[in-house]
């Protein structure tokens, strides 16, 4: 796995200087005009908008990452504040089954009113030859859950994926018990397909089910 970095300002001019955070595995088409483009749609058409993923993110982030609630629906480790190549990695790790594919993209998600980093999301294992990836989301400020920006951004993630990539299916997995997360999927499209039993390895050492949820892109209105 490479990690590539390069200067936003050739990207959108209204960040600059910004490593956006490129995890190459195989080439796939990626144009610079169209991310531009929808970082600006999503600043001023709602209240969160996606910018390239920064250090000062990271660091954010991982000092959020001992919440209980996240521990539960994420299921991970808490990081450390040296461990931030270990959150970058979490951030683009695969969980759906038999999907091969190219990099992952990773977005912090940026509440529009005062511009603060509340959470990330990445579209992973871009699948060129399938049309297809993996997402995946988390909002990392506790008092912005449950109230509508998750599902926000995840329509922005989709709108991006299957226009500007031009991926036709997308994918995710989420624990049974995090039923908040699965309403704000079902919202934006996703079904429930599959149960992968024991998939999952918690903090604790015991195994979790997660779900499989889908999203076509046949099946938008």
């Amino acid at each position: 796995m490479y990690r590539t970095t390069f200067n936003v300002r050739n990207i959108c001019s209204r960040v600059k200087n910004v490593p956006f955070y490129l995890y190459q595995l195989s080439t796939v088409s990626f144009s610079s005009n169209h991310l531009c483009g929808k970082l600006r749609n999503m600043e001023t058409e709602t209240r969160v908008y996606l910018t390239p993923l920064q250090d000062e993110h990271i660091d954010r982030y991982m000092a959020l990452s001992d919440d209980p609630e996240l521990i539960a629906t994420m299921g991970w480790r808490p990081f450390g504040p040296d461990e931030k190549e270990r959150f970058t990695q979490f951030s683009q790790v695969l969980t759906l089954p038999n999907l091969d594919g190219g990099k992952a993209i990773v977005f912090s998600i940026i509440n529009a009113a005062d511009n603060k980093a509340i959470g990330y999301t990445s579209i992973k294992r871009i699948s060129e030859t399938e049309a297809r990836a993996e997402v995946g989301i988390v909002i990392m400020e506790r008092e912005y859950r449950g109230q509508g920006y998750g599902t926000e951004a995840l329509r922005h993630v989709v709108d991006y994926a299957f226009n500007e990539l031009r991926l036709t299916l997308l994918g995710l997995t989420v624990f049974p018990s995090n039923q908040r997360a699965i309403r704000a999927y079902e919202k934006v499209g996703f079904r429930k397909t599959e149960v992968l039993e024991d998939s999952w390895l918690l903090p604790d050492g015991e195994y979790a089910d997660m779900w499989v949820m889908e999203l076509s892109h046949d099946w938008l209105p």
